[in-house]
C-alpha cells in the first residue's frame, strides 16, 4: 500500500495566513494588495540562506531579517532590520493560531480509516516545527515517529538523503513512498532525486521548471489534493 507523507509549511496549512496577520500587525492594510507576492518571495529568499542558518554560519534573527528585508526589496520596499524582526515576532503568534482546514482533516480521516501510512517531514527548527505539529492536532492522525523534522537531524532538504532517513524511521519501501509538498527544489526535485515519487502542491501557481525532474501530479487547490490522493491510495 502507498505511504503518504506530507511537508507541512504551506501543505498542510496556508503559510501566507500568518505572514499576511503579522504584515497588517505592523503596517496596516496598506500592502494587502502585494501580500501574497512578498510572501512567495521571502520563502525563495529563505531558502537562500536556510542552508548557513543549518549549519550555523547565521543567527535566527539574521535569516529572519533576512527573508523579510529582500521579500519587500523585490517590491521596491525598504524595510530596517527592526521592522524585519517586528515582522516575524508577530508571524510566530499568529502561527500560534494555524490550524487545518475542513478539507484536510476530512482528507486524514478517510487516510486514517483506510490505515494507510502516513507521515511528515519539515525543514526548520525542532521545537519551532514540532510546536506547530501540535497547534495543527497532526498527531492525532500521524504518529510521532512518523514525523521527521530537520532540526532533529543532521540533514535537510533539498539534501535527498532526509528522503532516504524517512524510509527507514517510517518503515516503508521506496516504490510505495509518495510525498506531497509545495517547494519544487525542497519537495519535488529533492524527494524525486531520493526515487520518491511526487505530487506537486503548487498552491501558490509557481510556473514548472524547464529543466529538472518531473512530479507525478501537480495539483493547486487543497480540494485537488484531497482527490488525488484518495484516489492513489484507492488504487492499491
Amino acid at each position: 500500500m502507498k505511504a503518504i507523507i506530507f511537508d507541512i509549511d504551506d501543505t498542510m496549512y496556508d503559510l501566507c495566513w500568518p505572514f499576511k496577520m503579522a504584515v497588517r500587525k505592523c503596517f496596516g492594510n496598506i500592502y494587502d494588495d502585494i501580500i501574497e507576492s512578498v510572501y512567495v518571495r521571502s520563502r525563495v529568499h529563505s531558502d537562500e540562506i536556510f542552508e548557513d542558518w543549518a549549519e550555523g554560519k547565521v543567527t535566527s534573527d539574521d535569516m529572519y531579517a533576512y527573508r523579510n528585508q529582500k521579500a519587500f526589496a523585490d517590491h521596491n520596499i525598504v524595510i530596517n532590520r527592526d521592522e524585519a524582526l517586528e515582522i516575524q515576532r508577530y508571524y510566530k503568534l499568529y502561527q500560534g493560531k494555524i490550524s487545518l482546514t475542513d478539507t484536510i482533516k476530512k482528507m486524514l480521516t478517510e487516510l486514517k480509516d483506510k490505515n494507510v501510512t502516513l507521515g511528515l517531514i519539515s525543514n526548520g527548527g525542532s521545537e519551532h516545527q514540532w510546536a506547530k505539529v501540535h497547534t495543527l492536532g497532526l498527531t492525532e492522525w500521524i504518529p510521532e515517529n512518523n514525523i521527521l523534522i530537520s532540526g532533529d537531524t543532521d540533514t535537510a532538504k533539498p539534501d535527498p538523503a532526509i528522503y532516504s532517513l524517512a524510509l527507514k524511521k517510517f518503515g516503508i519501501d521506496i516504490e510505495d513512498a509518495w510525498y506531497i509538498g509545495d517547494t519544487y527544489l525542497n519537495d519535488i526535485e529533492a524527494s524525486k532525486k531520493a526515487g520518491w515519487h511526487a505530487v506537486w502542491f503548487n498552491r501558490r501557481n509557481n510556473p514548472l521548471p524547464a529543466n529538472g525532474p518531473k512530479p507525478e501530479y501537480e495539483v493547486f487547490t487543497e480540494e485537488e489534493m484531497t482527490k488525488l490522493v484518495l484516489e492513489l491510495v484507492s488504487s492499491d
